[in-house]
């Protein structure tokens, strides 16, 4: 956290759209581990990123709706990308339900069971889960 302020404050007047992407994600993680008492882990930043991008992608398409100027907030996007986990391809994510189900014993594979399990691996996409859930059982 410490380095991306440093370099926040050394950009933020040749770089100004990310110095202000990187000045939210930092508040953010900041924010979470105050609440919560306990030292940032990148896990943190991730889920930073991903919301701040939804909260983007959200604001984007609420201008392009009023035919407003969308160019500085698709630049804090492409600034964010760097910091969002990877993300599973769908076969990746097939696979990765594939083995949650079979560790999980027969009787007890149902959704309430095999969703945390899915939520636990990083990058998969939780949207899509009881689509691939679905397809796998």
């Amino acid at each position: 956290m410490k380095a991306l302020t440093k370099e926040r404050l050394m950009i933020r007047t040749t770089n100004p759209v990310r110095a202000n992407v990187l000045l939210m994600l930092v508040n953010a993680v900041k924010n979470v581990t105050i609440d919560e008492r306990r030292e940032e882990t990148p896990a943190d930043f991730a889920k930073a990123a991903m919301k701040m991008k939804n909260e983007l992608l959200s604001t984007i398409q609420d201008y392009k709706k009023g035919n407003a100027d969308t160019s500085e907030l698709e630049l804090e996007l492409k600034e964010l990308e760097p910091f969002l986990p990877k993300m599973l391809s769908e076969a990746e994510m097939i696979e990765a339900a594939k083995k949650v189900i079979a560790e999980i014993p027969e009787a007890d594979r149902v959704l309430k069971n095999i969703m945390p399990k899915l939520k636990a691996i990083e990058g998969f996409d939780m949207k899509a889960a009881k689509d691939i859930v679905a397809k796998v059982m």
